[in-house]
């Protein structure tokens, strides 16, 4: 693999999902957007997953990951799943480079899931992006390709889309680089280039241009003949070294830098006469690559420096300031985690082979080890790559040749049943004749016999016919007199059965709607009667608790608290008469004690009726309370919207107690490292939803709740006159909306 290209797989290994880490401007500008208070959830979560990003790759880790798990809760109550698959689509790259490999997995079957419920064909193309990116590094290049031309092809037609095409082609190429295909590197080297400047971002006209810098160094490496190919190479590489140095405080990526002026150095290096111009070259860009990787921590750029000084220094015979660089190339590339095997071997050995020179043998010996294992490491990767290679070549010639052959034996059926249908046609033809020509005897045979039977049969008919002629005209005559007789009878008879039939039907029909109208008003008043009795019952049962948890809040506070307040006052009067050291110390204890139970006695008297709800109503309670909850360690985070606080006092303090049951219902049971809860007002309209991103429920664990601890909030929500929402599966955490007005309905 060459210099170019292993620059190349660096960069694609540290850069998923085509967004590149940014500077501390960046993060403090998304951070100001997200502190609006106005800003729409469809644009808060979009925000949240840069911010993620940004925070990931250029600050912490776990940071990002816990950012990219509020923006999933923040994207619970929308009904596109467009937010939720973007969401997952980033966390899933945060995981892979992490090490978790199962945790990606489980990222990426969500966002394929929530991608499947929405119509955005750009987060869809972006999800089938992430999971090629994921099958890329996980060895399945055939997958992987199949992946990323899906992606493609629902972003072709996308304007939204330039950065995530741009990615899909510089995953293309590194695939196509891994197999040596020169046809399809030139394509998609090609297409990142063209696509680039739609970006508007000069980290990605950087990475295109050393992209196609990359495949003019294998195109030359293929036929050293051809000069071309060579400048080419350079000239690219100069392009993207150039761009980076005019744009640097528009770089997200400042390393693009030093990769560009590593590559140009490599390039005079590999394939240029060894004369002072180009010693001079190479020695200026090799400064300058240090110099900046030192500064980005590119640690795989400053091993490439020191290893190529070192190798100057050997050749000049200079062995002291060999060891000088190649020590340095080896202390630096241990330091890289994505450290580059090739690399690191070339640095033992190079530095065993200068330690030999100058006799010291024994760590010569030691780095000649040290070269062998990662040697013998490097090799069986290779294997490995190679294998897979030829195995998905394998695949790819065994599909065809079974395409082929399949296609030929559909020839040869075709053409043995035309040849059959042939047959049968001649074999029916015969056939057809021959039934048709007796068919003609028959008919002629038959036609003789009909004729003789006709006749005779018109001589019989014709002498029946004229004596039944005669009987029938007698009996006619008195026939029709009495049949005129009998229908003026059945007339009338007719005419009163059906007036009386609907008039009993029409009498029918109206009793029947008055009695099943009078039974449904009946029926409806009843039950709005009950639902009145069972509404005010609660309301007194309610309305008694309150008041009850009122008295025992000022017995505890006046009475106890007075109390203890009391004990505290004589027992500090001991303190001043007391010379034992020892007793001044349990008086001190027992005073420390005492305050811890007066403040724990506040506590109480404080949750069984807030001082704050009273005075300042819901939305501060809200946040008091939350706050007191955040300050104990438990992850609380209250938000409140346009709450002008004209509710009715009892409404507020029912709403407060079903926010403090469902707060403590996630505490206890929901394993959550973030609980939300949110009060929001539109018009005469309260929404308070409460959400944690714990284990949630499954329906068995819904219908236990339903029967215990969601009976007491469903009872406070009815006599709010309200609605109750709860969406939850096992974990995606549980979201719960109640939903009422600012006063009752009359």
């Amino acid at each position: 693999m060459s210099r170019s290209l292993r620059v190349t797989y660096l960069l694609l290994i540290m850069l998923p999902a085509a967004v590149f880490v940014s500077a501390q401007t960046r993060e403090d500008s998304l951070r100001g957007v997200l502190a609006q208070k106005a800003l729409p959830l469809e644009q808060r979560i979009p925000t949240m997953v840069r911010l993620a990003q940004t925070v990931f790759f250029n600050k912490d880790w776990a940071q990002g990951v816990r950012i990219y798990r509020e923006a999933l809760v923040l994207a619970a109550p929308l009904k596109d799943g467009q937010y939720r698959a973007h969401t997952y689509g980033g966390l899933l790259g945060a995981y892979y480079i992490m090490g978790d490999s199962i945790a990606a997995r489980r990222c990426l079957d969500s966002a394929m899931w929530y991608a499947r419920r929405t119509t955005s064909k750009k987060i869809q193309g972006y999800v089938q992006y992430m999971k090629g990116w994921m099958e890329v590094r996980s060895h399945k290049e055939i997958e992987a390709i199949r992946s990323l031309q899906q992606a493609l092809a629902l972003l072709e037609d996308e304007p939204a889309a330039a950065v995530t095409r741009l990615s899909v082609y510089g995953e293309l190429a590194f695939v196509y680089f891994q197999w040596y295909d020169l046809v399809n590197i030139e394509k998609y080297t090609r297409l990142a280039l063209a696509e680039a400047p739609r970006t508007n971002s000069p980290d990605d006209l950087v990475s295109a241009h050393q992209d196609r810098g990359s495949y003019f160094i294998n195109l030359y490496r293929s036929n050293t003949a051809d000069r071309e190919a060579l400048d080419s190479a350079l000239w690219f590489m100069r392009r993207a070294f150039y761009i980076g140095q005019a744009n640097r405080a528009k770089l997200a990526v400042p390393s693009s830098i030093p990769h560009s002026a590593i590559g140009i150095a490599n390039i005079f290096l590999a394939f240029f006469a060894n004369t002072d111009a180009i010693k001079d070259s190479i020695n200026y860009y090799n400064r300058i690559a240090l110099e900046e990787a030192r500064a980005t921590k590119q640690f795989a750029v400053e091993v490439g420096v020191y290893n190529t000084l070192g190798s100057m220094a050997f050749e000049k015979g200079d062995y002291l300031d060999a060891i000088g660089y190649f020590r340095a190339a080896v202390d630096t590339g241990t330091k890289d985690i994505l450290h580059n095997k090739f690399d690191l071997s070339q640095s033992n050995l190079m530095l065993a082979e200068s330690y030999e020179r100058t006799g010291d043998t024994a760590r010569a010996l030691h780095h000649y080890k040290q070269y062998m294992t990662l040697y013998k490491a490097q090799f069986d990767e290779g294997k490995m790559n190679n294998a897979r290679e030829l195995e998905a070549k394998y695949e790819i010639a065994k599909k065809e040749k079974d395409i082929l052959e399949i296609r030929l034996l559909a020839e040869q059926r075709n053409r043995q049943l035309v040849q059959a249908r042939v047959l049968a046609g001649q074999k029916d033809r015969d056939l057809l004749a021959a039934r048709y020509a007796a068919s003609l005897k028959d008919k002629a045979l038959l036609a003789a016999e009909y004729e003789k039977g006709v006749r005779q049969q018109a001589l019989i008919t014709a002498n029946y016919k004229t004596a039944k002629r005669e009987q029938e005209l007698k009996v006619m005559g008195e026939q029709m007199t009495y049949n005129r007789n009998m229908n003026k009878i059945y007339a009338v008879l007719t005419i009163a059965f059906f007036l009386a039939g609907l008039f009993l039907y029409y009498a029918y029909r109206h009793r029947s709607k008055s009695l099943a109208q009078t039974k449904k008003l009946h029926d409806l008043e009843l039950g709005r009667l009950k639902q009145e009795h069972r509404i005010s019952m609660l309301a007194a049962t309610l309305e008694g608790q309150e008041k009850e948890r009122t008295r025992l809040a000022r017995d505890l506070h006046d009475g106890l608290g007075g109390l203890l307040s009391g004990v505290k006052i004589e027992l500090s009067g001991l303190t001043a008469l007391t010379t034992d050291p020892q007793q001044g110390t349990i008086v001190g204890k027992s005073l420390h004690h005492l305050d811890i139970a007066v403040d724990e006695l506040r506590r109480i008297a404080q949750s069984m009726m807030p001082e704050v709800l009273l005075a300042y109503g819901l939305g501060e309670a809200a946040r008091e309370y939350c706050n007191g909850l955040k300050k104990s360690g438990i992850p609380v985070t209250c938000q409140v919207y346009h709450y002008k606080n004209d509710m009715d006092p009892n409404r507020q303090v029912s709403l407060y107690r079903i926010m403090q049951e469902l707060v403590n219902n996630a505490v206890k049971h929901a394993n959550a490292t973030h609980i939300l809860v949110q009060l929001q007002q539109s018009d005469t309209r309260i929404y308070l939803t409460v959400e944690d991103d714990g284990d949630g429920l499954d329906k068995m664990q819904m219908t236990r709740l339903k029967g215990a601890g969601l009976a007491n909030i469903q009872s406070r929500v009815e006599m709010l006159q309200g609605k109750l929402d709860v969406q939850s599966s096992p974990g995606t955490g549980t979201s719960f909306t109640v939903e009422c007005l600012t006063t009752a309905e009359k």
